[in-house]
């Protein structure tokens, strides 16, 4: 007589089902933070490769490029004014192997970093190129973030923002300040600022105690509950290329007044704490959607952002770092070298 074989009580294989999902839910975050620790450290490669761009450019030149430069050539056929040049992501193409898209673009003409100009101008022109990385520069782009690519036909973000400086310090002074009533407080104290390349010798607190760059790429609750705004380095809008038109460097940012758009894109000045909410311009004066001259650093990482120091140097720097510490980080020249932080 043949022995019945004992299959699993429906009891039994829900004590089975329930085991293996405990154990799911006990690696599923494990596994999280692994990715996560992965496309950090992704993050904080990028920032080295753009620190090592900065100084290759250094080397060729003797200074650190502009943080951002206009063009002679008036907007759409004017008779006056300037047009919008390219970010610091454009002068330091050549020096992070991209000298073949580099040398396919133009550079000269009207607004060579703003590729939605009209029909005929140098933007449009070099939108053919910039489309041709449709998913943007690696090198520009954080892989933790949960930004789309672009807004629309506008350039790829990118996400790190130049420091231009830093505004309303309290232990020291600073009067490189240009404020036209609207953007916020632009500041020319730091190392990558308007038309204006930085030597190291102007950096007398020296490379390894000022920021270079940091991260700008995050969600920021706004004022209304459960509602946010996704920003980068040239706000809502405006990709890695997109410069300035402005003439000048702060204080005097727009010499005579002859710009009607004094807006520094890929660039900030530090006024606030990184991940700084609400953002809101009504509370937070200088942050802004397109684009605000004070928007914080952020990112995506819990806790904080990554920053490349002005030797090349990566950190990542806590969401409560004291906020004049951050300002004096900010700043090439305050006489406050803070050392570790």
């Amino acid at each position: 007589m043949r022995q019945r074989q004992r299959g699993f009580t429906l009891i039994e294989l829900l004590v089975v089902i329930a085991i293996i999902a405990i154990l799911i839910a006990l690696l599923l975050p494990a596994v999280q933070q692994a990715r996560e620790a992965a496309r950090r450290t992704q993050c904080r490669n990028n920032l080295k490769q753009l620190g090592l761009a900065m100084h290759n450019y250094l080397d060729s030149f003797s200074m650190f490029p502009p943080g951002g430069v206009h063009s002679q050539v008036p907007r759409n056929g004017g008779s006056s004014g300037h047009s919008f040049g390219p970010s610091f992501y454009g002068l330091i193409l050549p020096y992070i192997d991209l000298a073949p898209l580099y040398n396919s673009m133009e550079w000269e003409g009207e607004s060579p970093g703003y590729i939605r100009e009209g029909a005929g101008s140098a933007g449009d022109y070099n939108q053919q190129f910039v489309n041709q990385m449709a998913t943007g520069v690696p090198a520009f782009t954080c892989p933790s973030s949960a930004l789309p690519v672009r807004n629309g036909a506008f350039s790829p973000f990118a996400h790190y923002a130049g420091i231009s400086g830093a505004a309303d310090p309290a232990t020291f002074t600073e009067s490189r300040i240009f404020d036209d009533g609207t953007l916020g407080l632009i500041s020319g104290g730091g190392m990558l600022v308007a038309n204006r390349g930085i030597r190291p010798r102007d950096c007398t607190d020296g490379t390894s105690n000022t920021i270079m760059i940091g991260e700008q790429n995050g969600r920021l609750e706004r004022l209304i509950a459960g509602t946010y705004s996704d920003l980068a380095a040239g706000g809502t809008t405006h990709g890695w290329l997109m410069g300035l038109r402005v003439t000048g460097t702060p204080p005097n940012l727009d010499p005579g007044d002859q710009e009607s758009d004094d807006r520094t894109f890929n660039l900030t000045t530090v006024r606030y704490s990184p991940n700084q909410e609400p953002f809101a311009n009504q509370l937070f004066p200088g942050m802004g959607s397109n684009v605000g001259a004070n928007n914080p650093l952020m990112s995506f990482h819990v806790g904080g952002v990554q920053i490349l120091l002005s030797d090349g140097a990566v950190r990542f720097l806590s969401e409560n770092v004291h906020l004049e510490s951050l300002k004096q980080l900010a700043t090439r020249d305050d006489g406050i070298p803070l050392g570790e932080f």
